[in-house]
C-alpha cells in the first residue's frame, strides 16, 4: 500500500501551506481536482484526498482507473457469474425460510404432541408454550446476529467461512430437534437453530451487496428475501407429504438439512468479498476477485475505490463502539433498526408461523391454504427481483406499505362482524367464522397482505440495510439492525398466540398501525438504486431530521495528514 507521507495539512480550518501561499501572493483560483465522479474544491482537504486517489491508482496498475463516474456494470459472463453466486449463498436464507415453513404444521400434528408434548393427539398444546417453541428461535438469532459476536465473525473469519459456520451449526441443530423426546430437548435445537440463522442473516446479504456491481445490488440483494420465500414453500410440500404420517416430522428434520450441506460444500469454491480482502490486507487476492466478476476496466476502477475508502478507515483507527451511536452513523442506525422491527411488527410472520391455527378458524384446510398462501409468498418476491433496479427500492416500499394497510383493515373488521368465539366438543375456546362469503374474504386478504409484504417490505428492508452503512461501520451497523430484525420476530412469535386468544382478529388492527406508519417512513426514504456504495449515505443530507453530517472522504483525508496526533470526529460533529 502506497504510505501516507504528506504533511502539508496544518489544519483543517486554515487550509495547507500551498493554498496559504496562493492567497498571499493574491494568485487566482486554483483548479479543481476529479475525485471519482466529483469535483472537489482545491483546498487542503481536497488535495489530501487526491493525494489518496493517486496512490490507490499506482497500487491498482492503471493511471485511467478512477476517471470518470463508474459505470457499475459487468461483462455479460461476469454478470452471470456474479447472479450465480448470490443465488447460491442465498441457500442460507432458504434455511431462515424452512425453519418458518416446517414449524407450524408440525407443532399441529397428532404425532409430535405424543411424541414429545406427551399429550393425546386430539389435545391442544398451551399458547405459551406453542410461542415459546417458536420463538426462542428468535432468542438464538438474537444472540449470534448481536453485534458484537456478528462482527467479529465477519470481520476475523471474513464472509465465505460465516456462512458455512452457520450451515454446520444449523446441521447440528436439527439433529438435536429431530432426536427430541421432549419439550426441553427441543427448545434446545430451537435455540442452537436460532443461532445459525441468526449468523447467516447477518452475512449473507451483505456478501451478496458486496460482490455485485451497483447496476444489479438491488437484485441480487432480493435473492437473500426470495431464498427465505422458496424455503417456506418447500417446507410447506415437505410437510404435507410427511408431517401427518408417525415421525414424519423427524424425517422433516433431516430432509431441511440438505441446503445446509450443499453451502458447506459449495462455499470453498465461491469468491471472497473484495471488500473483505482489502480489510485483511490482501490487496491482490482482492484485484483477481473483482478481475472474475467485473470487466477489466470496471474491477481496477471499483478496486481503486475499495482501496481509498479502506486507506481512509485505517487513517481513522479502528472504530470505537461509541462511534455507532454519533453523527451520521447513528441516525442510520436508527434508521436501520426501525426498518427491521417494522418489516416483523407488520405481522408477515404472524401468518408463517401461525398460518394453520388462522385459516383453521376461518373454516378452510389448514394445511392446504398454508401451502397456497406460500406459494403466492415465494411467486410475488420476484417483481421484486424485476424491479428493484429499475423502478426503485423507495416505490416498492411505499406501495407494499399501503396494501399491507389496505389488507390489515379489511380482516380487522371482518373479523369484528364475522369471527366470534366459542367452545369446542373438547371444551376448548376456538374461533370460527359466521359467514362463508366472510371467511374468504378474510383469506383473499390475507393472500393479497402476503403479495404486498413479498415484493416490497420483504426484500427491500434488507436491501437498504446493506446500503446505508459507511464501510467503516457496515459489519457491526447491519448486525444491530439485524438483531432488531429478531427482537422483532421474537414478539411476533411469542405475543400473535396470546393476541389471537385475547383479542381475536383486532389482531390484524395492531399489524396494520405499524404497516401505516411504514408508509410514512416509506415515502421519506430517498432512492438508492444504481448509487454507489460509497455514496449512498450522502443520499440523506438535508432530509427530514437527519442532519447534514455525512462525512466526506476527503475530510478524512485531510485528518490524515495530519498524523496521529489528531483523532479524526465521527459523525461530522
Amino acid at each position: 500500500r502506497a504510505p501516507l507521507q504528506s504533511r502539508e495539512v496544518v489544519s483543517t480550518r486554515g487550509g495547507c501551506r500551498d493554498c496559504a501561499r496562493a492567497r498571499v501572493q493574491g494568485a487566482g483560483p486554483v483548479a479543481e481536482p476529479v475525485m471519482g465522479s466529483q469535483k472537489l474544491p482545491r483546498s487542503c482537504l481536497g488535495r489530501a484526498a487526491d493525494r489518496l486517489r493517486w496512490s490507490c491508482r499506482g497500487s491498482s496498475g492503471s493511471a485511467e482507473a478512477t476517471d470518470g463516474p463508474p459505470s457499475g456494470g459487468a461483462g455479460g459472463g461476469q454478470q452471470w457469474r456474479v447472479a450465480l453466486i448470490a443465488l447460491f449463498s442465498a441457500l442460507g436464507s432458504m434455511l431462515f425460510g424452512l425453519d418458518i415453513g416446517y414449524i407450524g404444521p408440525i407443532i399441529e400434528s397428532e404425532s409430535f404432541r405424543v411424541d414429545v408434548a406427551h399429550i393425546a393427539a386430539d389435545e391442544k398444546i398451551s399458547s405459551a408454550v406453542e410461542g415459546l417453541i417458536v420463538s426462542l428461535f428468535s432468542l438464538g438469532a438474537i444472540c449470534t446476529s448481536f453485534p458484537v459476536v456478528s462482527s467479529f465473525f465477519l470481520d476475523a473469519w471474513g464472509r465465505k467461512a460465516s456462512i458455512g459456520l452457520g450451515s454446520g451449526v444449523f446441521i447440528v441443530a436439527n439433529c438435536i430437534q429431530g432426536t427430541a423426546c421432549s419439550i426441553p430437548r427441543l427448545l434446545v435445537g430451537r435455540f442452537v437453530a436460532g443461532m445459525s440463522v441468526g449468523l447467516l442473516s447477518s452475512v449473507i446479504v451483505l456478501y451478496q451487496s458486496e460482490v455485485a456491481p451497483a447496476s444489479m445490488r438491488g437484485a441480487l440483494s432480493t435473492l437473500y428475501q426470495l431464498g427465505i420465500t422458496f424455503g417456506i414453500l418447500i417446507a410447506a410440500y415437505i410437510d404435507q407429504l410427511l408431517v401427518d404420517r408417525p415421525d414424519g416430522w423427524r424425517h422433516v428434520m433431516g430432509i431441511i438439512c440438505i441446503p445446509a450441506a450443499l453451502l458447506i460444500v459449495g462455499m470453498p469454491f465461491m469468491p471472497q468479498s473484495p471488500r473483505w480482502l482489502v480489510q485483511v490486507g490482501r490487496d491482490q487476492e482482492a484485484l483477481e476477485v473483482l478481475r472474475t466478476i467485473r470487466s477489466e476496466e470496471e474491477a481496477t476502477q471499483e478496486f481503486a475505490d475499495i482501496q481509498l475508502e479502506h486507506k481512509l478507515t485505517v487513517v481513522a483507527g479502528v472504530p470505537r463502539w461509541s462511534e455507532l451511536f454519533q453523527g451520521r452513523v447513528a441516525q442510520l442506525i436508527v434508521l436501520g433498526i426501525a426498518l427491521q422491527l417494522l418489516q416483523q411488527l407488520v405481522g408477515m410472520n404472524a401468518f408463517m408461523y401461525f398460518g394453520p391455527k388462522i385459516f383453521e378458524s376461518i373454516g378452510f384446510s389448514k394445511n392446504v391454504f398454508t401451502t397456497i398462501n406460500n406459494f403466492i409468498n415465494f411467486i410475488s418476491t420476484f417483481p421484486a427481483i424485476i424491479l428493484a433496479d429499475r423502478v426503485g427500492r423507495r416505490s416498492l416500499m411505499l406501495w407494499s406499505a399501503i396494501g399491507m394497510t389496505a389488507s390489515c383493515a379489511v380482516m380487522g373488521v371482518m373479523g369484528l362482524l364475522f369471527v366470534q368465539e366459542v367452545v369446542n366438543a373438547q371444551g376448548e375456546t376456538a374461533l370460527q367464522v359466521t359467514s362463508p362469503t366472510g371467511g374468504w374474504v378474510i383469506a383473499v386478504s390475507i393472500f393479497f397482505f402476503v403479495f404486498n409484504f413479498a415484493y416490497g417490505f420483504g426484500p427491500i428492508v434488507w436491501v437498504y440495510c446493506a446500503e446505508i452503512f459507511p464501510f467503516r461501520y457496515s459489519a457491526r451497523a447491519v448486525g444491530i439492525c439485524t438483531m432488531a430484525n429478531w427482537v422483532g420476530n421474537f414478539m411476533i412469535a411469542q405475543f400473535t398466540p396470546m393476541l389471537l386468544e385475547g383479542i381475536q382478529f383486532n389482531t390484524f388492527f395492531v399489524f396494520g398501525f405499524f404497516a401505516l406508519l411504514g408508509v410514512f417512513l416509506s415515502a421519506w426514504l430517498p432512492e438508492t438504486k444504481e448509487v454507489p456504495l460509497e455514496n449512498v449515505q450522502k443520499l440523506f443530507d438535508g432530509r427530514a431530521w437527519f442532519c447534514r453530517t455525512a462525512k466526506s472522504a476527503e475530510a478524512y483525508a485531510a485528518e490524515a495528514s495530519l498524523g496521529p496526533m489528531r483523532r479524526p470526529i465521527v459523525g461530522g460533529h
